[in-house]
C-alpha cells in the first residue's frame, strides 16, 4: 500500500509539465512577496499613517510598486514556466520564455486606447499564461530536436547562433497562436482569457472558493504527507494559481478600500491553516518542548522548536515521527481541518479580518504571519493563538501516549 501510494505520488510530482509549473510559480514568488510588502505599507490600518502617505503623495507610488510586481505575475509565470520546461528538454530556455511572452501578449485583448487590460498581466492571466507557455515550449522543442532551425557557421558567437536558431520555431509558434486568435475572433470570442476562465478555471475554483473544496485539498495534502510525500508539491501546481488569483482579487479590493471578496486565499491556507507546517505541527512542537518526559522527546523538543517556529516542519514530521506513524493520523488530519473551520467562520462572521492579499513568506512565524496577512489586524494574530491552543489539545493525548511509550522503553534499558 505504502509503495503504491509513494509510486503514484512520485510520478505525479515528477511529471515534467507539473514540475515546470511548480518551479515557474516559485520563480514568480519574489515579485508577489515584494508587491505585498509595498501594498501593506501603502494601506497599513493606521488612519493617520495612510493619510500622511496620501498627503505627501507617496501612497499612489507605493500602490504602483505593488501593481508593477504582484500585478504582473501572469507575465512572469508565462516566461518562467516556459523557461523551466525548456531547461528540462535541454533546449534554449531564454528563447522559449520570450516566445511564450510574445504569444501571451498576442492572445491578450487590446483596449480602445491601444493598452492592455492590467488584470490580464496579473493573476487573471495565469491560466492563459500556463497553457501558452507549455504548448509554446512543446512546439519549440519539436522544431529544435528535428533541427528545423537556421544554422550559423561555428565561427558565429553562441548567443548570436542561438538567436538565429529560434527564428524558424518562433515564426511557427507565433503563427500557431495567430491562427488560434483568428479562429476565436471569427467564432465570436474576442477574449480568450475570459473563455479559459469560464471553461477551465471556474470548474477548478470549487477547490479554492468553497469550504468543502479547501477541506478536500487539505485531506489530500495530509494523506500524501502521511506516506512521507510532500503534499503541497503534489497539489500545488493545480491549486496555487487559483489561490493566488483569490489573493490578488483581495489585494486589488484592499487597495481600493472595497469589501474583500475571498476568505480562502494563498495565505489563508499556508499561513493561517498550516501553522508550523503540514499537520499544524506547531502545536505538537510546543507540546514536545514543554511537556516531554522521555529523553528522546526532550532532545527533539529542544532541536525542533526553533525550525518549526519558522514553518520548517521536517524535524517533527520525521523526528517524532508523524510520517508513516499510524497512531498520529487522527490529529495530523483533524488539526488542520478544525483550524480551517474555526478560521473560516471567524472571518465569515467578521470576528477576524480576512486576508488582504499580502502573500506572506511561508517561513514567517505563526501569529506574526496572521497579523501581517490580515493587514495588520490584531484579530489575525489572536485567531492563530486560539487555533494553536486548540491544536495542542487535539494532539495532547496522542503525544502523551507516544511520550509514555518512549519513557517506558528508556527505563527498561
Amino acid at each position: 500500500m505504502i509503495d503504491k501510494v509513494q509510486n503514484i505520488a512520485a510520478k505525479i510530482s515528477s511529471q515534467r509539465h507539473l514540475v515546470a509549473l511548480r518551479d515557474g510559480m516559485a520563480s514568480a514568488m519574489p515579485l508577489i512577496i515584494i508587491g505585498s510588502v509595498f501594498m501593506l505599507v501603502a494601506n497599513f490600518p493606521v488612519q493617520g499613517f495612510t493619510d500622511w502617505l496620501a498627503d505627501i503623495g507617496i501612497q499612489t507610488f507605493l500602490n504602483k510598486a505593488s501593481n508593477s510586481t504582484f500585478g504582473i505575475v501572469g507575465l512572469a509565470v508565462t516566461f518562467s514556466i516556459a523557461y523551466n520546461l525548456a531547461k528540462h528538454y535541454k533546449v534554449d530556455p531564454l528563447s522559449a520564455g520570450l516566445l511564450s511572452l510574445g504569444s501571451f501578449v498576442l492572445l491578450t485583448p487590446i483596449l480602445d486606447n491601444n493598452g492592455f487590460p492590467m488584470q490580464y498581466l496579473g493573476s487573471a492571466g495565469l491560466f492563459v499564461g500556463i497553457i501558452v507557455s507549455l504548448i509554446t515550449t512543446e512546439i519549440f522543442k519539436f522544431f529544435v530536436n528535428r533541427n528545423i532551425t537556421i544554422k550559423m557557421p561555428e565561427t558565429v558567437p553562441p548567443n548570436v547562433s542561438r538567436a538565429f536558431a529560434a527564428i524558424l520555431p518562433g515564426f511557427f509558434i507565433i503563427l500557431f497562436w495567430f491562427i488560434i486568435m483568428l479562429l476565436a475572433h471569427y467564432t465570436g470570442i474576442d477574449d480568450i482569457h475570459a473563455l479559459i476562465a469560464n471553461t477551465i478555471a471556474k470548474p477548478l475554483s470549487v477547490l479554492t472558493k468553497t469550504l468543502p473544496g479547501i477541506i478536500f485539498v487539505i485531506f489530500i495534502q495530509c494523506f500524501f504527507w502521511m506516506f512521507g510525500i510532500h503534499g503541497a508539491n503534489v497539489t500545488g501546481p493545480i491549486i496555487e494559481p487559483l489561490l493566488l488569483q483569490n489573493s490578488d482579487a483581495n489585494r486589488i479590493a484592499y487597495q481600493a478600500g472595497e469589501e474583500l471578496p475571498n476568505i480562502i486565499t494563498y495565505e489563508f491556507l499556508y499561513n493561517f491553516v498550516f501553522s508550523g507546517g503540514a499537520g499544524c505541527v506547531m502545536a505538537l512542537a510546543i507540546l514536545i518542548f514543554l511537556f516531554s518526559k522521555s529523553k528522546e522527546n526532550k532532545t527533539l523538543g529542544k532541536l525542533s522548536i526553533a525550525p518549526v517556529s519558522f514553518q520548517v516542519a521536517e524535524p517533527v514530521l520525521f523526528g517524532f515521527p508523524t510520517i508513516l506513524n499510524i497512531k498520529m493520523v487522527i490529529p495530523f488530519v483533524v488539526a488542520p481541518v478544525v483550524t480551517t473551520l474555526i478560521t473560516y467562520f471567524a472571518m465569515d462572521w467578521g470576528l477576524v479580518g480576512k486576508p488582504v492579499g499580502a502573500v506572506i513568506p511561508w517561513t514567517t512565524p505563526p501569529v506574526i504571519a496572521g497579523f501581517l496577512a490580515s493587514g495588520g489586524k490584531i484579530s489575525g494574530a489572536v485567531i492563530q493563538i486560539i487555533t494553536i491552543a486548540i491544536n495542542m489539545a487535539i494532539y495532547y493525548p496522542f503525544f502523551k501516549m507516544d511520550d509514555n511509550e518512549k519513557l517506558k522503553r528508556e527505563l527498561a534499558d
